[in-house]
């Protein structure tokens, strides 16, 4: 079993503030949030309800209880890292944005591999 060495891809790049652009150059919003990935965070299936509590209660923490995510969706967040993206226009709200949905980081923006509609709400 190796040990986690922390950050790695783009993600390590992006900090709050910057602007968020899909794969199609639409803007998206402007980064809320960056949360690194968690090696620790697992699925709940097969764990001990001990441990379950603790990673339910650490995701109830990142995520509103009124978001609409499912429960998969907020582990598999918490398991890659993610950025929170405030979103305008069309897409107000939040977007989460998955460590591996991200191609660049450039200046102050943060450019998708995915279309703004593939987003986590």
């Amino acid at each position: 079993m190796s040990e986690f060495a922390g950050p790695t891809g783009p993600i390590r790049d992006v900090t709050t503030g910057m602007t968020v652009v899909d794969a199609d150059g639409e803007a998206v919003g402007t980064v809320d949030e960056v949360r690194m990935s968690d090696a620790g965070a697992t699925t709940g299936a097969g764990q001990s309800s001990e441990t379950s509590g603790n990673v339910l209660t650490s995701l109830a923490e990142i995520f509103s209880t009124d978001s609409g995510m499912s429960e998969q969706a907020q582990e598999r967040l918490a398991r890659l890292g993610y950025v929170r993206v405030d979103a305008s226009g069309l897409f107000s709200g939040h977007r989460y944005v998955e460590a591996d949905q991200i191609a660049s980081v450039a200046g102050d923006e943060v450019r998708l591999s995915v279309a703004a509609d593939q987003l986590f709400r």
